[in-house]
This record gives C-alpha cells, structure tokens and sequence, in this order.
C-alpha cells in the first residue's frame, strides 16, 4: 500500500534492504512504485544503477529525473543516449573516463527506453554493474525487467529499482491530487481528482498534462471549481485534442480538421478545445520570443530548444518539439499569441454560435497550413 506522502525511513534503504527487513517478500515486492519515489524530498546520493521499469514512459522518465534532481547532479552533466541509438562503448566511456572539462564529479549516465540496449549488451551491463566504481551511474528506463533477470537482482543489491505498475482507486487519486501540488500549484479535492482518474486513467503523461491545463484557470490560491474542471477534463477527448496540437504544429491541416470534427461530434464545446490547444501552442511563441530575445541581445551559446524547455517542453521531447517549432516558423510563432487572444474574442463574441464557432476554429488552423 503506498501509505500518503511522508515515506518511512525504511524507504530510503536499497529495495533488497527494505525486502529483508520484511520476511515473506520476495525481491519484486521490494520494488519501489514511482508515487513514493518522486514523493521523495531528501537529498541522497545516486546508486550505481537506478531502473525505472514498467508501463508508463512518463513515470519512468519522471523518476529519473527525480533522482538526478535530489542527487544535486547537474542535469546538464548527465550524459543522454536514446536506447536504439546507444553502443556499449560510447556508455562505457562516459562512465569510466574523465575528460578535461571534468570537475570530478559523478560520471552519470541516462539510457533512455533501455529495453533493446539493454538486450544488446547484457552481458556487459552485468559485469559493468557488479565492478562498478565509486562516483560512476547507469540510469535505465525499461517497459519489462524480470525479476528473475541478473541484472534485476544486481540492481536489487547494488542500486534502486522503481516500478510504475498500475495503480488504481484512492491511491491513484492521491498521487493525481500530490502532483497538482507539487509540479502545477493546483488544489484539488478529492471529487475532482476522482473524476480526472475516470475519465482520462492511468496514463501518468496525459494526467500531467490535465493538470497543467487546469492550472491557468485556478485562482490565485491554486483553486479551481468544479464546473470548470467538468469542462476542460475528458478521456479521450484529451488524447484527442493532444493529437490536433501535433498535427497543428506539423502542418497536417486534414488531420487536425478530422480532430476538431470528431471533438464537436462528441459534444465538446468550442470554448474548451481552445483552451486546451491554447494551453499547448502557446508554448511555442513563448520558445520562440525568448529564443529570438537572446539572439538579439547577442547572447553567445542560446539554443532554441533552451527556449523550448523554459517554455514547459520535457527534456525527453525537445528535439522533436524543435522540428515542430521550425516547421512553425518564426513568422507564425511571433504572431501566434495574438492570433489565441483573437480565437477566444471571436468564441466569446461574434462566433459564439455553434456552426461560426467551428468556422472560427477551422479558420485558426488554416494559418498554419
């Protein structure tokens, strides 16, 4: 049971301690679930291996990044490498050799979607677990990992295993009302919380992205009501407005039209599809104001996916937000909050009515084409 949100002592120990100090358990109980781990607020120090493991990419990814986070590590210090693209070498160098730039601290790296990398190179995975040297970090996130694999039970000895299995009921509810807290400065009660677990389920990402798009119309105490929250929460009509985002930001005008069409149909309004794509566009011309900014000003290293990140991008999706951004352009993006304000002028005024409604939306996503 994943008891509130002030972990026990025993939390804090490897998994194969907390396992033995709980007799009848067996090494995959040990596991920790990512609800307890990213409630976590103490500093510790990285293991040599931390895997995230199980069927949420956003809790896995989360997580990892929890733990560089309380290790104190500098996110930018962590080497990356996507899982399909990695070779054993290139990992290997980066967690044995310091270069010149070094400064001496931790060598930590990310392996991310680690399943095929971690099939490719098991054998030295194991060995590189069993020899690990003081100071050096291997983070995994994998969809499986077999408690009766080598490298599950050396992760269990020498580092930290945490899980995203589901979880359902009043638990999930109480991580959906802690991460409001905690990431989006939204208050919540335990009736809006259950209705955002029924309509958009276990699927950590969308939950986030939920909470998000609830918080700009909170109040300033973090409070929002419950007609409002009615309105802009929906299961796969979430999924869907997520998908009219994408394909507004690649230049896929049938396929965001089919969105809108299919949102209408189900009985959403106008007002609420555009605050939700408003919510998610208008991250765009702020990475692209704050890039330009910078550049203006001379600004010597700016990246445009630095812009990106300040905007509220994950990490994880930077490089493809930044192919998205590009295909934009800096002409559309500069006008881009303007053309927002406009939309939600004409939604509330002059085509406020539902067929001048969805010409208006139409309208809004041919500026893209």
């Amino acid at each position: 049971m994943i008891v509130g949100w002030q972990p026990s002592a025993s939390h804090f120990l490897r998994p194969n301690q907390v396992a033995a100090k709980t007799p009848g358990k067996s090494k995959s109980e040990a596991t920790l679930h990512a609800f307890e781990f990213l409630a976590f607020t103490q500093p510790q120090e990285l293991p040599a291996v931390l895997a995230a493991i199980g069927p949420d990419d956003f809790l896995r990814r989360e997580s990892i990044e929890h733990a560089i986070e309380l290790s104190g590590v500098e996110p930018l210090s962590v080497a990356r490498f996507e899982g399909d693209e990695a070779q054993w070498r290139d990992v290997n160098d980066e967690l044995s050799t310091q270069s010149l730039f070094d400064t001496g601290g931790p060598k930590v790296v990310y392996i991310r979607k680690s399943d095929s990398f971690l099939s490719a190179n098991r054998e030295s995975i194991e060995r590189w677990i069993e020899q690990a040297p003081p100071g050096s970090t291997l983070l995994m996130d994998l969809q499986s990992l077999p408690a009766n694999q080598k490298v599950y039970k050396l992760a269990s000895a020498k580092g930290r295993i945490v899980g995203t299995a589901e979880v359902h009921g009043k638990e999930f509810q109480t991580w959906i009302k802690h991460w409001g807290t905690k990431k989006h400065k939204v208050q919540l009660t335990d009736e809006q919380t259950g209705l955002i677990a029924d309509r958009v389920g276990y699927v950590g990402g969308l939950i986030d992205c939920e909470l998000a798009k609830l918080s700009l119309f909170a109040d300033a105490s973090g409070k929002i009501d419950d007609d409002r929250v009615d309105e802009l929460v929906g299961g796969w009509r979430t999924q869907t407005v997520w998908k009219l985002t994408e394909a507004i930001a690649e230049g896929k005008i049938a396929e965001a039209i089919e969105g809108i069409d299919k949102l209408i149909m189900s009985g959403q309004n106008a007002v609420g599809i555009a605050a939700q794509m408003s919510w998610s566009l208008r991250r765009y011309a702020m990475a692209a104001t704050w890039y330009k900014q910078h550049e203006q000003f001379g600004m010597q290293g700016v990246k445009l996916s630095d812009g990106l990140a300040r905007a509220g991008f994950r990490p994880y999706d930077l490089r493809k937000e930044e192919d998205r951004l590009k295909r934009i352009s800096w002409i559309r993006a500069k006008e881009l909050l303007q053309w927002l304000v406009e939309l939600e002028k004409k939604l509330k005024g002059t085509h406020s009515q539902e067929d001048r409604a969805r010409i208006a939306l139409e309208s809004f996503i041919f500026c893209f084409q």
